[in-house]
């Protein structure tokens, strides 16, 4: 009897990492902690931020030539920035869909004529949302020390 781990006690994340392990993919810290990703050439174009959600660099020409059919998909969140998509992952079909999309995001990513532009990918949604949160929280007040000089 195998004692393999089985689907309720994976993550849907976990199981996307195990169905990549094969593709021209390195696995790697995300740019934009926590979480891993996939970089293809260096190229951040995968991040699993969470148990349930994947974010994928497609550009946004691809973003922008899918929109309707990734919108009506109910499965895919188109993000303001235009680069990235959020892929819920909830259901074993949400890995097929997810496994498209990364290979549209390899073939967007990896054209010759394209590459140069994108060195370093654009904040994910999971990063700019983070740095949202943060510029909202109220700031604390310094704290002042008497006698202390203020810096110049």
């Amino acid at each position: 009897m195998s004692r393999g781990l089985s689907h309720r006690s994976v993550s849907y994340a976990d199981l996307a990492m195990a169905r990549f392990r094969n593709w021209p993919l390195r696995v790697c810290r995300a740019d934009c902690p926590p979480g891993r990703a996939l970089a293809l050439r260096g190229l951040q174009i995968v991040h699993f931020h969470h148990r349930d959600l994947a974010e994928v660099f497609l550009t946004r020409r691809v973003v922008h030539r899918l929109s309707a059919t990734l919108a009506a998909s109910g499965r895919v969140d188109l993000c303001p920035d235009g680069d990235w998509v959020q892929v819920h992952l909830d259901v074993d079909g949400d890995l097929f869909l997810l496994e498209s999309l990364v290979s549209l995001a390899i073939q967007a990513n990896d054209d010759p004529v394209v590459r140069p532009l994108h060195r370093t990918s654009p904040d994910c949604p999971h990063a700019c949302s983070s740095a949202a949160r943060r510029a909202q929280r109220p700031r604390r007040p310094a704290l002042v020390l008497h006698g202390a000089r203020p810096a110049s």
